[in-house]
């Protein structure tokens, strides 16, 4: 057997060329690569995980229906053959979502509930890195009168308690606690969620032959569509941006659970986080058509969970059923914080391209002129951004930075780095761009309509203070007499007729709203529009909350005069 047989790498380097490339000779030598490699497969971990994103990718964007087929039988070579390689080599690979690899992650309470029912022999608590005792409060919650004697004797350890305790039929301790508090009164929930967020416990998740695993899972129903060619970013990204994008719709609540699922899953099995997706509300998912089989899905929080004068959704970015990337957008008034991040295994697609039309997506939905990105998506804190230069990623398509003194820091490096046989930059020279946030300004766009992020702290601060000042025990009073001055002042004569979650809307913003002095004095119109925003923060969409508050630029802009007081 030849060297190339035993380990394949010129093979595997061969397919990483090609992956990318369109036309019947790249077609025809990406099947017989894919057709060599499942014949004889790498021997070790490595290789293997570099052939799996190969066939990850083409299966993302397909360039011919042979190609895709053998491409998706030969992930199922790829997963029998990793499982035979020894655990600590794929171990390295723990947090990429591959199947035959783990993830460990401190689960919020709604993902645990959600992998109890749908993976429930898959995960368990972490033993080795989690102290049961930090259960103790959420068990107590579950034992009966005649149980807890027992338990508060001492002669028992947790573990041993749940040992004895543990449902004779539950596939795991984490199934059977988390159901038996999902079984608890809906009136407990909120409580039980907060309890589980102070005890942090670790849980594992074993992806061997699960078909959440990257290797297996894919969004049903997505189109699948060929490809002829990689696209490429608009000339002027800001201009293209600013045009509506004609496709979008918001899903019916059956179809918005399956993408909330494919999102959880995706950013889950490789240990990430997006409270969007963790809180994520079935009555707001808008799907964005971005053409070639490749759709943007936005999800809305549930009420619950929603910031105060911040709109925020997460997003799934998914090819041919394939989730390639996530990320989120938070809309403040006339601008939006959000970064794009594309999954390992689709590195080196059409990111740019894709880029411009989520954006121009987010554009459509939330009518947003000025888009920001903060300093970690392009190397703040994150080594593997500065590896990569993503500062330039998002300066080729017109990001700039927002502090003069790297604006021109960015133009000396860009100017030097268009000259013949230029190095690129320096790790020391990305660490300094990347100190700062950089923005994008569509045609129109307002400077005076710029909100500093970094008063968004104040806001609480000063409600708290608001609410200090009332002469009452209880903070939920305080805040009613705040709402019923802040009513009177906005012409607000009854809310008799309004919904509950409208009331409970404008209650809870009333402390923000009122640290704008003199808005008794404010012009009718103004006043209205006021009204509608904090009520619109209680809608089923939030999406009319964003619409909403770029509408009061009054509001806005008074706001940021008083909290830089601050």
């Amino acid at each position: 057997m030849s060297d190339s047989k035993k380990n394949p790498t010129k093979e595997l380097a061969a397919l990483r060329r090609v992956r990318n490339v369109y036309g019947a000779e790249a077609e025809r030598e990406k099947r017989r690569l894919i057709d060599a490699l499942a014949a004889a497969p790498p021997r070790n971990a490595a290789g293997l995980a570099h052939y799996h994103d190969d066939l990850l990718f083409i299966r993302a964007f397909p360039g011919d229906p042979e190609t895709l087929k053998r491409a998706a039988r030969a992930l199922g070579v790829v997963e029998r053959a990793f499982m035979k390689t020894p655990a600590k080599d794929r171990a390295a690979y723990n947090e990429s979502g591959m199947t035959g690899a783990k993830t460990h992650h401190a689960f919020p309470y709604p993902l645990a509930r959600w992998l109890a029912r749908r993976a429930p022999s898959e995960a368990e608590f972490d033993w080795r890195a989690f102290d049961a005792a930090r259960l103790e409060l959420l068990l107590r919650l579950l034992m009966r009168a005649n149980e807890r004697e027992g338990f508060d004797s001492g002669e028992f350890t947790t573990r041993a308690w749940i040992k004895a305790a543990r449902r004779v039929d539950a596939h795991s301790d984490l199934q059977w606690i988390v159901e038996a508090l999902a079984a608890a009164p809906k009136a407990q929930q909120a409580a039980i969620e907060e309890m589980w967020t102070a005890a942090e416990p670790d849980i594992v998740w074993n992806l061997a032959g699960s078909r959440y695993s990257a290797t297996r899972y894919m969004l049903a129903g997505a189109p699948v569509v060929m490809r002829r060619a990689m696209r490429k970013p608009p000339p002027d990204p800001a201009r293209h941006i600013a045009k509506p994008l004609a496709s979008v719709e918001r899903l019916e609540p059956k179809r918005a659970r399956a993408v909330i699922e494919a999102a959880r899953v995706a950013i889950s099995s490789r240990d990430r986080e997006v409270t969007a997706m963790t809180a994520a509300n079935p009555d707001e998912v808008y799907w964005c058509d971005l053409g070639e089989g490749v759709a943007l899905a936005v999800l809305g929080v549930a009420p619950a969970d929603r910031m105060m004068i911040e709109a925020n959704y997460g997003y799934l970015l998914v090819s041919n059923g394939a989730p390639i990337g996530y990320g989120g957008v938070t809309p403040l008034f006339r601008q939006a914080n959000t970064g794009i991040n594309i999954f390992d295994s689709y590195r080196g697609s059409e990111a740019a391209f894709l880029w411009t039309e989520m954006l121009r997506a987010f554009h459509t939905l939330f009518g947003v002129g000025r888009f920001i990105i903060n300093g970690y998506q392009f190397g703040e804190g994150n080594s593997e951004a500065i590896a990569s230069g993503a500062y330039w990623f998002y300066y080729h398509l017109g990001f700039r930075p927002a502090a003069p003194d790297l604006r021109k820091l960015a133009e000396r490096e860009a100017a030097r780095l268009a000259r013949p046989r230029a190095a690129k930059s320096s790790k020391a020279t990305l660490k300094a761009l990347a100190q700062g946030d950089l923005h994008l300004d569509l045609p129109g766009f307002d400077k005076r309509d710029h909100f500093d992020e970094a008063l968004l702290p104040q806001f609480s601060a000063r409600a708290a203070r608001l609410l200090s000042d009332e002469p009452a025990a209880a903070r939920a009073e305080a805040e009613a007499r705040i709402s019923e001055r802040l009513a009177a002042a906005l012409n607000v004569h009854s809310m008799r007729g309004w919904p509950a979650a409208e009331c409970e809307a404008f209650a809870m913003l009333a402390p923000i709203v009122s640290i704008v002095p003199g808005l008794a004095a404010w012009p009718p119109e103004d006043k209205k529009n006021l009204v509608v925003m904090m009520r619109a923060k209680g809608h089923a969409q939030e999406r009319d909350f964003a619409e909403a508050a770029r509408q009061t630029p009054r509001f806005f802009r008074a706001l940021v005069k008083e909290l830089r007081k601050s």
